[in-house]
């Protein structure tokens, strides 16, 4: 069994999850973290309504007050994670004019959501092939790739990213993003996820447009 891991992190003054509501019962409210919490370190397959409840507190028919199966539940949280992420990403991305400052809003978003809760977004890349095909359709039209995308193609505009697909670009904005996340969460990477934001941003900066590094390292 995996130790040393991370768990959602709490921090005063920031608005709660958007998987949680107001008006939530504390019992709903604790299976919702528990199960992320659970989703994100074993997996959707690996765990158990009986280990969900349990870990909350609560026996099996608390759960399904709420939730008529344990994918019902799962469905819930990754489709409120996945929106949470998209908006936050589509207001950072819109409110800018230049690719500079996209790749800025993107990495904002991105710093963000780690900072706030690391199990979310975690339990959503994990998970996005065996979930997406069963969010309604109206979600699926919100795509966080296409987002990347639309910086990407500002950085074509402005001659900044050249000379390479940009499908290819964005998989490795992405992979590189997803693969970070995950060794933060198992502890390879020590300290905040924002003292690793500058090194990260070159990196990534030197897949998509290496000409702009080379060219400010030389002035």
């Amino acid at each position: 069994m995996l130790t040393n891991t991370k768990r959602r992190n709490e921090t005063p003054g920031q608005p709660e999850a958007a998987y949680l509501n107001a008006d939530d019962p504390p019992s709903k409210r604790k299976i919702l973290q528990t199960a992320l919490r659970l989703f994100a370190l074993y997996g959707l397959d690996a765990v158990t309504v009986r280990q969900i409840a349990g870990e909350a507190g609560y026996t099996n028919p608390a759960l399904f007050k709420f939730f008529p199966t344990k994918d019902a539940l799962a469905l819930y949280l990754f489709e409120c994670c996945y929106l949470e992420l998209f908006e936050a990403l589509k207001v950072g991305v819109g409110d800018s004019t230049t690719f500079d400052e996209g790749l800025e809003a993107v990495f904002r978003v991105f710093f963000s959501q780690l900072e706030r809760d690391l199990d979310a977004f975690l339990f959503v890349q994990d998970h996005l092939r065996q979930m997406w095909p069963k969010v309604p359709v109206q979600t699926r039209k919100k795509s966080i790739l296409g987002l990347i995308q639309q910086v990407l193609r500002r950085g074509m505009d402005e001659g900044v990213v050249r000379g390479a697909n940009p499908d290819l670009l964005v998989a490795a904005i992405t992979g590189t993003l997803q693969q970070f996340a995950r060794l933060l969460y198992f502890g390879e990477f020590k300290g905040k996820p924002s003292d690793w934001r500058q090194e990260l941003n070159i990196i990534i900066k030197r897949i998509v447009a290496p000409q702009r590094v080379r060219s400010r390292r030389s002035s």
